[in-house]
C-alpha cells in the first residue's frame, strides 16, 4: 500500500485511523508498461485498481478497433465495476495508457477489508458516487453537445489530461476519426 492511497482515503474519511500496516495486506502495489493490458474482455474481472501514478484506461473491442469509455489518473479506482460485482465474464479491457504504478485488490480482499473495517465502505461509496456522477455527466454531454463542443469544453477542463492522452485513444473515447480530432486541435490551438 502507498502512503498516497492511505491519505487519498483519509482525505475523503478524516475519521478512518486504522494504520496502513493494517489494511496493506490486501493490497500489493507494482508498475505496470504503456500498453499493457490489466484485463482483457471475456476474462474474469477479480481486481480493482488504483492509480498511484500514470494513467489507466478502459475500452472495448468493435471490429478489432478500440473503443475507449473512461480513464483513471491518479487517486482514481478502475475496473470493469459490472463483471467485478457479479464475478461473470469481463465486458471491458484494462490497459495502461502510460507506464504507471498501480495497487491492486482482488475481490475476496475488497470484501474482507470492507467487513474488516467497515468504515473503509463510505470510503469506496464516496469513490463510487463520483465515478457514476462523471459517467453520467459524459453521458449528458455527449446528448447535448456537438462532438466540437464536447472537445472544447474537455480541453479548458482538463488541459494537462488531453496533452497526456494520445491522439488515437482520445479519438476514440470521442467517437471520432483521426481527421475529425486534428480538425478541432487546429480549430482551438492554445
Amino acid at each position: 500500500m502507498t502512503e498516497q492511497l492511505y491519505y487519498h482515503i483519509q482525505k475523503l474519511v478524516p475519521d478512518f485511523t486504522v494504520t496502513q500496516e493494517k489494511i496493506a495486506p490486501f493490497l500489493h502495489t507494482r508498475m505496470v508498461k504503456k500498453e499493457e493490458l490489466l484485463l482483457r474482455e471475456n476474462e474474469i474481472c477479480d481486481t480493482i485498481y488504483f492509480v498511484n501514478k500514470g494513467c489507466l484506461y478502459l475500452f472495448y473491442e468493435d471490429k478489432a478497433e478500440r473503443q475507449v469509455i473512461h480513464f483513471a489518473l491518479e487517486n482514481w479506482w478502475i475496473t470493469d465495476y459490472k463483471t467485478f460485482a457479479d464475478g461473470k465474464l469481463a465486458v471491458y479491457s484494462i490497459a495502461a495508457m502510460e507506464d504507471s504504478e498501480i495497487t491492486c485488490m482482488s475481490r475476496k480482499n475488497y470484501e474482507s477489508l470492507l467487513l474488516q473495517y467497515p468504515l473503509l465502505a463510505l470510503y469506496f461509496n464516496k469513490i463510487h458516487e463520483r465515478a457514476y456522477g462523471a459517467a453520467l455527466m459524459k453521458q449528458k454531454t455527449f446528448a447535448t453537445v456537438s462532438k466540437e463542443d464536447f472537445y472544447r469544453y474537455f480541453k479548458n477542463t482538463y488541459p494537462q489530461l488531453i496533452q497526456r492522452i494520445p491522439d488515437p485513444i482520445f479519438a476514440s473515447y470521442m467517437g471520432v476519426s483521426m481527421e475529425i480530432l486534428k480538425t478541432y486541435q487546429d480549430l482551438y490551438v492554445s
